[in-house]
């Protein structure tokens, strides 16, 4: 996309619209998806040649697939809704209407996670997703009624192009099924056919340009047809899902890790997301025990924070991460705000919380109620980068973020 012209940008000012840049670079991180779930395909292909069932692959390929299944629905969702409107209203491309800013950025958001979420199954057989995370809804709608008529033309678009994969998707499983598996591939072929049903009759309403009353009645008929898309694609993606959510497919259990203990719950540890080998040296330091402290205070999520602490956690038990070190050796120490966590390094692609992390970066976790008290946010999130020396900051919540001073 070029850069938007000074009348365009007029345009765009006069009708209310926003700049998409972010959009468009959400765009173009997003494309690898088209890539990423071609070679995820090849890699079941392969194993179906080996005379493995489709409904017997192995859990972390089943994630793998169906979440890379996820990413493309989401991708291409948001991709159509750019393309039209930028057809519907070229003197503006590069600003969309509120309402397409909002859906499309919905959809994008979720790809980055579900790619990450693919990552990881890729390279990890031991990972796995929280008990009901698949098969995953589609985020909301927009609450505008009706859409709007590029919205429309958006979901027929985006309906098309899922259809045609999943149709494909359908073909090599009742391929590679063997006959042991008839009853649950014919299970699978049902909710299939239903949906594609759907979707076909969905096609067969929509004209471009219809009455606002035929146009509300294709968009309920698109909505519940794409979303019945994206569902299926996962099934078709991950056939175990058909039952108890894949479990039985998952070829053992996991070691459970015990949460760590919340404020106010027996065994909780202000410093337990601190650096260990930096945590004596902080708790001589006044300035550090008053910022922990009014950490957990001021934290109006405890348990989420610690769901990221506990993911880092998970990680290292089990190879995932390590204590990121200097050539010579020595850790790298820890991240200058609180909680004052470790820097680590990433040994394969992670998750942490919903945000990837590739292999060999390095990460560190920021709790901080810096400006709380003057109505700044709370400030909770897994920070990459190459960290480097730095003053501690004791984060007082009187006083702006320094970015913002």
């Amino acid at each position: 996309m070029q850069t938007p012209g000074v009348w365009a940008r007029l345009r765009a000012l006069t009708r209310g619209e926003q700049d998409a840049e972010t959009l468009y670079a959400y765009r173009r991180a997003g494309a690898q998806v088209h890539e990423l779930l071609d070679a995820a395909e090849r890699r079941r292909f392969d194993l179906t040649l080996s005379g493995t069932s489709p409904f017997a692959v192995r859990r972390h390929v089943g994630l793998e697939l169906a979440c890379t299944w996820n990413a493309f629905a989401l991708q291409t969702l948001g991709d159509k809704m750019l393309e039209a409107d930028e057809v519907a209203d070229p003197a503006t491309v590069g600003f969309v209407p509120p309402v397409t800013f909002g859906q499309v950025q919905a959809y994008y958001a979720e790809v980055q996670r579900w790619l990450g979420y693919a990552s990881h199954a890729a390279h990890d057989p031991d990972f796995d997703l929280p008990a009901g995370t698949l098969p995953a809804r589609l985020p909301e709608w927009s609450p505008v009624e009706p859409c709007p008529r590029p919205h429309l033309d958006a979901m027929i678009a985006a309906l098309d192009a899922m259809r045609l994969h999943a149709e494909a998707a359908m073909h090599r499983l009742e391929q590679a099924t063997p006959q042991a598996d008839a009853p649950k591939l014919a299970r699978l072929r049902g909710q299939f056919a239903e949906v594609l049903s759907g979707a076909g009759y969905v096609s067969r309403m929509y004209v471009p340009g219809a009455s606002l009353a035929l146009h509300e009645q294709i968009e309920d008929h698109a909505k519940r047809a794409i979303e019945g898309l994206y569902r299926v694609g996962q099934l078709l993606s991950y056939p175990a899902l058909l039952s108890e959510g894949g479990r039985a497919a998952s070829g053992g259990s996991r070691k459970t890790l015990a949460r760590t203990p919340l404020p106010g719950e027996p065994g909780f540890d202000p410093w337990a997301m601190t650096n260990p080998d930096s945590v004596e040296s902080l708790k001589r330091d006044p300035n550090a025990r008053r910022v922990i402290d009014e950490m957990w205070a001021l934290d109006p999520d405890p348990a989420a924070s610690v769901a990221l602490w506990d993911d880092i956690r998970r990680a290292l038990e089990t190879g995932g991460a390590a204590l990121a070190r200097h050539p010579n050796g020595q850790p790298v120490g820890f991240y200058f705000c609180t909680p004052y966590c470790a820097i680590y390094e990433a040994r394969r692609p992670l998750v942490i919380g919903d945000t990837p992390v590739p292999r060999g970066q390095r990460f560190s976790l920021e709790c901080a109620a810096e400006g709380v008290r003057i109505g700044y946010p709370f400030k909770r999130e897994v920070v990459l980068g190459t960290f480097h020396a730095a003053a501690i900051d004791y984060c007082d919540p009187d006083q702006p973020p320094p970015h913002d001073d």
